[in-house]
């Protein structure tokens, strides 16, 4: 009977991945919804200074959607069947 786990390499990178992308997550994106939340309240005090809300947005933003990005590819690594025996290369 095959086990439908992966293998220790693809687990290891599948790992390294998960906390690449969380630290990014956390780090980027926590950084930017702070600095957009003072843009936000700047914004209601200085309306014609209302277009730098979207500097949080792309420098904090985008990172963090790479986060995820690393996250999501770390977690399916990590959750993908090995191949079948038949499909391995002898050796």
């Amino acid at each position: 009977m095959s086990d439908p786990r992966p293998d220790a390499v693809q687990r290891f990178f599948g790992a390294g991945l998960l906390a690449v992308g969380v630290l990014m997550i956390v780090l980027c994106g926590g950084c930017g919804a702070v600095f957009l939340l003072y843009f936000l309240f700047h914004g209601v005090a200085h309306p014609n200074d209302m277009p730098l809300t979207l500097i949080p947005l792309v420098v904090g933003g985008v990172p963090a959607l790479i986060g995820f990005g690393l996250f999501a590819a770390g977690r399916a690594l990590r959750r993908a069947p090995k191949p079948p025996p038949s499909a391995l290369p002898p050796g």
